[in-house]
């Protein structure tokens, strides 16, 4: 999931939340990204990712895509998505990373 965030202001900016006003058309007009993302490509169906910034912001900075996450089980998953982007935030010029939380969840009945 990449999106360009040139002439949009701060990736970090909250620009859609529940009960909001806006529709997805509107917000997009606005931000230039609809008001509910999701993962483009190869994204693995009956799994749901929910991640804060802090989680999925240092792999979309080093291009790296979320669906490797979403395998085997799920909590396993959200911890080794989490540490992975504590780790790629830490750089001698931030040595601070952003709150990481993220949430991995099988949808319908398991395999």
């Amino acid at each position: 999931m990449r999106r360009a965030c040139e002439g949009h202001g701060d990736r970090n900016l909250i620009t859609a939340c529940l009960g909001g006003v806006r529709d997805d058309e509107e917000t997009e007009q606005e931000w230039g990204h609809p008001a509910i993302e999701y993962m483009r490509g190869p994204a693995r169906p009956g799994w749901l990712l929910l991640a804060s910034d802090g989680a999925y912001e240092p792999h979309e900075d080093a291009g790296h895509d979320l669906d490797g996450y979403l395998s085997g089980d799920p909590r396993e998953a959200a911890e080794r998505l989490v540490n992975d982007a504590v780790r790629r935030a830490h750089t001698a010029r931030d040595p601070y990373a952003d709150n990481a939380t993220a949430l991995i969840t099988r949808l319908g009945r398991p395999e």
